[in-house]
């Protein structure tokens, strides 16, 4: 048996794909980790749908990974009754403090964040809707500003709003976030995703929140602006996997920048063992048409070639025509990027005992073209140091743990497999083998390595390899 791709896909969950048989096909078709973005839709419907993609991947006995994502420090205004506003160029548009002050009378906007109205000035730009809008601040008064169109589209409800050069203070999570972690008390998700990560007290403070109610997930931190990129390295160290998320990113940072922070964030995560996802935009036309375009192929294949350890899905299968297709495209792109992509040459610069065992063992693999690392791990770490040396060898980790499981859905290259086996000393590996050989993961007549600590079943203590004939 050999993983058909490496690289995991992420696909964000909306009402194109809510069925539970569009689901399950996409589940087959390669999604390793369902999205459920948690700034739109009622919590029941999360909830409804993230209990359904449980029941169909334990249905279907494939490992699943789920994520929530959290609005954090992103700015979202709102219109009355949710009424798309007509913009042109010249077209002035107030943006308020006061919720009662939207009307069907004239331009009005409403932004739920305080500090957002408070901190702006005449002169400062404005982007909404990822760049569909840019506007100017024109005017300033106690409860609103006036802000002045430069293009001409429509303005729609709930869309994303940046301020342009400029650090807004805003609480890292929203009163509606709080509400929403709800979500991760009463069902089971792997993954809190949190925007506009700034520093990595948004993190802490998040880790508080989540520890207060008993919220057991890891959290993915999204990197969208400035000061994200300058305290990159601590957010690294306190986050269990990190989002280049580029939409909000390409527009509170030069845009011709964004592909090298893209591949930067990559190594830095690898250096660290880190999972590491690139969203926004991938194949944004195959929400309406059946095929990409060229360029976007290209960009999916380009993180295939960055070692990548997820690409991900938002509205296209959120809400596109085409949910299905979209997942079989983004597969294949990845598949045979994987198959033509030259072999690693990262090297960790500094060494644990499992980063040392981990890269001998992709080393001799290497050496002797064996395809199997067999990674017995508890925690996962195992499992994510041997993925961020991405060997040609396919990892299969093996776990007593659902969580590990489901938590490495998120790490490239590794196929995670939950086993029982106790805790005992390093001449029982034969009755793991033997589950191995009767899934068919691996086969008789096969050379693996497995990488395991020298008692099985206590975390942290990689330290043992060996060559296995099957």
């Amino acid at each position: 048996m050999k993983l058909n791709k490496r690289t995991k896909i992420i696909a964000t969950v909306g009402p194109a794909c809510e069925n539970p048989q569009i689901m399950e096909s996409l589940i087959k078709a390669g999604v390793n980790v369902f999205r459920f973005n948690m700034k739109h839709g009622e919590v029941e419907w999360h909830k409804k749908f993230i209990l359904q993609a449980r029941e169909i991947s334990e249905k279907i006995n494939t490992p699943l990974g789920i994520l929530i994502d959290l609005q954090g420090p992103e700015i979202r205004i709102k219109t009355f009754n949710g009424k798309v506003l007509d913009l042109d160029r010249g077209s002035r548009v107030k943006m308020t403090l006061n919720p009662q002050a939207l009307n069907d009378e004239e331009l009005v906007i409403y932004s739920p964040q305080t500090g957002v109205v408070s901190s702006l000035n005449t002169g400062d730009r404005i982007v909404i809707d990822d760049g569909a809008l840019f506007l100017t601040v024109v005017d300033k008064q106690a409860e609103f500003v006036v802000l002045e169109s430069h293009s001409k589209n429509p303005l729609k409800n709930n869309k994303s709003l940046n301020v342009i050069d400029k650090d807004v203070d805003l609480p890292s999570l929203t009163e509606e976030d709080k509400k929403r972690l709800t979500v991760a008390e009463e069902v089971k998700v792997d993954f809190i995703a949190l925007s506009f990560v700034r520093e990595k007290n948004d993190i802490l403070f998040l880790k508080n929140e989540m520890k207060s109610r008993n919220i057991d997930a890891k959290i993915v931190s999204k990197i969208e602006n400035k000061k994200g990129i300058v305290n990159i390295d601590e957010i690294i160290d306190e986050s269990y996997a990190i989002m280049v998320a580029r939409g909000d990113l390409g527009i509170e940072t030069p845009i011709e920048g964004v592909t090298y922070i893209q591949k930067e964030l990559i190594k830095r995560c690898r250096a660290k063992s880190k999972p590491v996802i690139v969203a926004t935009q991938m194949l944004e036309s195959m929400i309406t048409s059946k095929f990409p375009t060229r360029a976007e192929a290209a960009d999916v294949a380009n993180a295939v070639f960055d070692y990548t350890d997820c690409v991900m899905l938002s509205g296209e299968t959120a809400y596109g025509a085409n949910p299905l297709e979209v997942v079989e495209i983004m597969a294949k792109i990845c598949s045979y990027n994987e198959s033509v992509i030259p072999g690693s040459t990262f090297e960790y610069t500094e060494m644990d005992n499992t980063k040392f065992i981990a890269s001998s063992a992709a080393s001799i693999a290497k050496a002797h073209n064996i395809n199997k690392i067999i990674a017995l791990t508890e925690t996962g770490y195992t499992a994510r140091v041997l993925s961020a040396l991405r060997p040609k060898a396919d990892i299969i980790a093996v776990s007593d743990f659902q969580a590990t499981v489901s938590l490495l859905n998120m790490s490239g290259g590794v196929l995670a497999v939950k086993t029982k086996y106790e805790i005992h000393d390093l001449s029982s590996y034969e009755k793991i083998i033997e589950e191995l050989v009767e899934t068919g993961i691996v086969e008789k007549g096969e050379t693996v390595i497995a990488v395991h600590g020298q008692t099985f079943g206590l975390p942290g203590g990689t330290n043992s390899m060996m060559i296995v004939q099957i």
